[in-house]
């Protein structure tokens, strides 16, 4: 009896240090939230939500400055006369923070931590590690370069840190509706859509690809059902109180396309084919025999040819072009990895940058969804004083941290006394996002309850490779 109760009670006390170890990120319990935008999309502040009177797509918009913008432009479909004005703000998401991981580790690269910034000691920050201690950091193109070489993520770290473009189940409904996104490649093409599925016909003479375009286009100011196609961009729904001049939008080549294939029929072959205006990359996979291939600009990459793992219903595919590496996925495992030397040069970027090809062969997919990865930009108004013209190098004991919303995060690109954050000021990383909220109505009454669907772990958390 008596081992039992020493035992008992050691776990207890166990489980007492755990949970006091595990803090909220202003104190447990406490009222004060995430107040800044800097981490949005993967944490919010201060914020709206928002359901797009055309697409009826869910969006959150910044409220942390003043006075609110009346009208908001949805990321989704583009369509920009969505008020604000019946919302109330929601407070920003409060996090659980484990403070005891760094006494037994050290953050990895990509992995989002919580510190006290040395020039305001009583502020706790959030932001995402790309540069550890002893690097040399530097940023070109977007990317995150580290003693000269890129640092490529997995594929949990892109899901983590993916930018929704387009969700094909959302599509403009209000007239005069701008022109589909994803449509056939002509007048003849056997593509065809309903209410976000789409589904290729069984063409047996056909002896070429019938192709699924998704044409990328932004809406016509004053001009209603008009548009102009444009590469992807840099943009962020959420920042409708940081409007952004169209050639400070940075083009986007780093993309992830997802779906479900949901039936095949025939002998015929399935592609995606991804280009980002220097290269072409394409997957191809015969789902008769499971059998698949890939190419760069026509030829088969090393190791790029296998059978898929045999499934029993719908797949869910997931097919990357991020940090110059072509990556392609089936139920969340990786099929193949394929990095690639960073194109040396300006070129133009793709305004088709993704397509699904059919030959012989009768498809039908569905939840079709087009993703960015986050694209390290100068942020707007403020200085980037830091790891653009020259690279930074940080000593033993420091981090270099950016948060997701590049545009307007002050980071380690931005601080006037220097960029890096050291050691010692690490507080713990945030596990989830834990009591988010959402405006409820009843009658004449508007209620803010807590929202289960937007609780979420923060994911991501795995050092990438080079």
């Amino acid at each position: 009896m008596t081992l039992r109760y020493l035992v008992e009670r050691t776990v207890l006390v166990a489980i007492a240090v755990l949970v006091w170890r595990c803090w909220l990120l202003e104190g447990i319990l406490a009222p004060n939230r995430v107040n800044s935008g800097s981490m949005a999309p993967t944490i919010f502040g201060v914020h709206r939500r928002v359901e797009c009177l055309d697409c009826g797509f869910t969006f959150r918009c910044d409220t942390e400055l003043r006075p609110i913008a009346p009208r908001a432009v949805c990321p989704n479909c583009g369509y920009p006369e969505n008020t604000l004005d019946h919302a109330a703000d929601l407070p920003g998401d409060g996090l659980l923070l484990d403070r005891s991981v760094y006494a037994w580790r050290s953050p990895q690269r990509w992995e989002v931590v919580a510190f006290r910034h040395p020039a305001q000691a009583g502020a706790i920050y959030g932001k995402r590690v790309v540069g550890l201690p002893g690097e040399r950091v530097e940023i070109r193109d977007g990317d995150v370069y580290i003693d000269g070489y890129i640092q490529r993520k997995t594929l949990e770290q892109q899901r983590a840190m993916a930018i929704l473009v387009y969700d094909a189940d959302h599509q403009p409904t209000l007239s005069p509706t701008p022109p589909p996104r994803w449509s056939g490649s002509g007048p003849l093409s056997q593509w065809g859509e309903y209410g976000g599925r789409f589904a290729h016909a069984l063409a047996l003479e056909q002896d070429a690809f019938d192709w699924l375009v998704y044409r990328h286009w932004r809406r016509l100011p004053n001009q209603p059902g008009q548009v102009e196609t444009v590469p992807v961009g840099d943009a962020y729904g959420y920042n409708q109180k940081h409007p952004r001049r169209d050639e400070d939008v940075a083009p986007v080549r780093d993309l992830l396309v997802s779906f479900d294939l949901v039936r095949t029929w025939g002998e015929g072959i399935l592609a995606v084919r991804m280009t980002d205006g220097a290269t072409e990359f394409e997957f191809r996979l015969t789902p008769a025999t499971r059998r698949y291939e890939a190419l760069l600009d026509g030829r088969v990459l090393a190791g790029g040819a296998g059978r898929l793992p045999d499934a029993a219903g719908p797949a869910r595919f997931e097919v990357s072009m991020i940090d110059h590496q072509y990556l392609v996925a089936m139920d969340r495992k990786v099929i193949g990895r394929w990095p690639q030397a960073p194109n040396e040069g300006p070129y133009p970027m793709s305004e088709t940058p993704v397509r699904i090809g059919a030959m012989q062969l009768g498809v039908v997919v569905e939840q079709l969804r087009l993703y960015r990865d986050i694209y390290y930009t100068r942020p707007s108004g403020v200085h980037a004083r830091w790891a653009f013209s020259e690279p930074v190098q940080l000593g033993p004991d420091e981090f270099f941290v950016l948060g997701d919303n590049s545009p307007v995060s002050e980071d380690s690109r931005t601080w006037p006394a220097g960029p890096a954050v050291p050691a010692t000021s690490l507080v713990g990383r945030p596990l989830l996002v834990h009591f988010p909220l959402r405006n409820v109505r009843l009658g004449p009454w508007e209620f803010q309850v807590p929202d289960p669907a937007r609780m979420r772990y923060i994911t991501g958390n795995v050092t990438g490779n080079r």
